[in-house]
């Protein structure tokens, strides 16, 4: 993979994240989390 196509992994908005954190989640993760929480939502 290349760093264009990383770049494409993470939607970051405008703005200034001034925070200790892990940062901004890529794509598949956030996805693969919103799956999980479907499922679990709903006893799966």
């Amino acid at each position: 993979m290349d760093v264009e196509q990383a770049q494409k992994l993470w939607q970051p908005e405008p703005g200034w994240l001034n925070t200790a954190s892990y940062g901004l989640p890529p794509e598949p993760a956030w996805q693969a989390l919103q799956d999980a929480l479907a499922d679990w939502r709903v006893g799966r």
